[in-house]
């Protein structure tokens, strides 16, 4: 264990602020093992992170408390310690026996509870700038935590393009050439990740799940898509949005649509707007839409924003970064 230079405690009026960032993500490929005896289901997923970043500013303070702002600040976000950023902080404090009270300011700029991870790159940003705060250098140790706090809290950390295994905490780095351009159309419906997961248990007890990938028109019946990741990555490898619509995937498409069925026709009006491919964003609901570069995004954006069940349309590309400090503005 790392302790901190400050000690158990410290004085919270002596520090500065602190500021991290860390990027949302797509899963470019998600299939999605038998449920276990523990509950869980094991994972083979390709992470891309994408240009949307979560800032997270920790201010220290008497307590701990949490604020939003930015585009998605939503009153669905937790406000206490089951926000994954406040989450963050207090396990750092604890693994490393320190005590330094904060408030952590969070601006969203990921959608929530779109399957896009925003509040996992909060946690990954918070960790960055809770350790920064205490001195802890022990990457290893905030590996540890990260892990501890949600499966995609180590992808967040990291960044970029990566293989996910296990329950998606299991990284290995992909090397991918160039950039990908994404029009994500958030959805005016929600799901929750354990139902959306619990129906697709119940669908393939039925037979009636095809753990399908995203398709084109008629996205809700899903063809059969491919038993393992190696598409997606020869893709990635390619630069190609051509190569990278054909190996598209997601096995909870089924379960998402069944739920959420305005799905199926966003899915659908963003192919009639000429997008390569359409794919559920892990869990859902939101769905991202593959272009062949910024222009060709700018018109599926254009045509999706007046949509039924779309809330709101987002242009970004990848891969991002991974979680960093955010230096403070020069003085003037």
């Amino acid at each position: 264990m790392t302790g901190s230079p400050f000690g158990p405690a410290s004085h919270p009026e002596t520090l500065d602020p602190v500021t991290a960032r860390a990027y949302g993500k797509i899963n470019a490929f998600l299939a999605v093992g038998p449920l276990q005896d523990d509950g869980y289901h094991d994972l083979v997923t390709v992470f891309q992170s994408l240009d949307l970043a979560e800032t997270v500013t920790l201010v220290p303070a008497e307590d701990f408390s949490v604020t939003l702002s930015g585009r998605y600040a939503d009153t669905t976000v937790p406000l206490d310690s089951s926000n994954l950023g406040l989450a963050a902080v207090l396990a750092l404090a604890e693994a490393t026996g320190t005590t330094i009270p904060v408030e952590v300011a969070i601006e969203k700029n990921v959608p929530v509870a779109g399957g896009m991870g925003g509040g996992s790159a909060d946690a990954a940003a918070a960790l960055v700038a809770y350790a920064h705060l205490i001195g802890c250098t022990d990457r290893d140790l905030i590996a540890e935590v990260a892990r501890g706090l949600g499966a995609d809290v180590p992808f967040a950390l990291r960044g970029g393009t990566a293989l996910g295994t296990g329950r998606g905490d299991e990284l290995s780095p992909v090397l991918g050439r160039g950039e990908f351009h994404w029009v994500l159309a958030t959805s005016t419906g929600r799901l929750s990740t354990p139902e959306v997961y619990r129906r697709l248990d119940e669908l393939r007890a039925a037979g009636s799940s095809t753990t399908g990938a995203d398709a084109g028109p008629g996205a809700g019946a899903a063809e059969a898509g491919p038993a393992d990741p190696a598409a997606v990555l020869r893709a990635l490898g390619t630069a190609d949005p051509e190569a990278l619509a054909g190996a598209l995937h997601n096995d909870m498409t089924d379960a998402a649509i069944d739920l959420l069925p305005d799905i199926a026709h966003v899915m659908d009006t963003g192919m009639r707007a000429g997008a390569l491919r359409a794919l559920v964003s892990g869990s859902g609901p939101t769905v991202g839409f593959l272009a062949r570069d910024h222009t060709h995004a700018l018109e599926i954006a254009v045509l999706l924003e007046a949509s039924r069940g779309v809330r709101q349309v987002v242009r970004t590309t990848g891969p991002a970064g991974g979680a960093h400090l955010v230096p403070p503005p020069a003085a003037a």
